[in-house]
């Protein structure tokens, strides 16, 4: 069999799969890790003390909020971060990390410089980023899932094609007669016709938009993107699809020739 475009793809595919399994399971891992961390109730302090300016935490128990909230940096480092900045490399702040991931308010509320108070609003903030992040990597899941399938539909239909040509090049089309070349000319125009309705399916299929709420919705033409930057092509099982299609008419064309010479 040729390999083609559509084969590094499917390899490509089956990686980030894993990859994103890993990471949801990361996520679970550190809501788990957050959800037994106690919270606080802020209050305002009374006046007349020096040591009580600004909020304090009435303590019930459990974590202060400063080690509350650094044991959640603590524990998206152990968990999520290793995920997060595979990519990018370590040397990214860990809260550049917490940024990118659960945003900008988590961030700051975590900060090491932020008042330190880890109160029930902030958990549930954290615990609600998470949620997002992982309807996300759902989302993405779901269409990298749609991705593979596409993806299989087409290398088996290039396969069977590129193998068949294989086959048939072994034979000098002066050898045939006018039947048998009228039969290569059908199968030839068969097979475009394939390749006309993967080019339309795959089409339709990058228009598509996979999710389960508007906020975590991938764009499978943005997921393909990124999937296949490092490919010599922008899309590869359309270019797959082109090149084959290209090379099917050539050779009907050659086939055309030589019927008319037979006529």
């Amino acid at each position: 069999m040729i390999e083609t475009h559509v084969d590094s793809a499917l390899e490509t595919v089956e990686r980030e799969r894993e990859a994103l399994a890993e990471e949801r399971a990361a996520y679970g891992r550190f809501r788990r890790r957050v959800e037994s961390l106690s919270a606080t109730e802020a209050r305002p302090a009374m006046g007349g003390s020096g040591t009580a300016l600004g909020a304090v935490a009435a303590r019930t128990g459990g974590d202060t909020g400063d080690s509350a909230c650094a044991k959640v940096r603590e524990a998206f480092a152990e968990t999520v971060r290793p995920y997060s900045v595979d990519d990018i490399g370590n040397d990214e702040p860990l809260l550049e990390t917490i940024r990118e991931e659960l945003g900008d308010g988590v961030a700051l509320a975590v900060a090491p410089t932020t008042d330190p108070v880890f109160t029930p609003r902030t958990k549930r903030a954290v615990l609600s980023a998470v949620h997002d992040r992982r309807c996300g990597i759902d989302a993405t899941t779901d269409s990298l899932e749609s991705e593979a399938k596409s993806l299989e539909a087409v290398g088996e239909t290039v396969g069977a094609i590129t193998d068949w040509m294989t086959m048939a090049e072994e034979t000098p089309l002066s050898s045939f007669g006018f039947e048998t070349l009228h039969e290569r000319h059908d199968r030839l125009t068969e097979y475009r016709e394939r390749c006309e309705r993967l080019l339309a399916e795959r089409q339709a299929l990058l228009h598509r938009t996979t999710g389960r709420n508007a906020a975590a919705d991938v764009s499978h033409r943005s997921l393909v993107r990124y999937l296949y930057q490092p490919f010599p092509v922008v899309y590869p099982v359309l270019s797959t699809l082109t090149r084959l299609y290209d090379l099917l008419a050539d050779c009907q064309r050659a086939v055309r020739d030589r019927l008319t010479h037979r006529v």
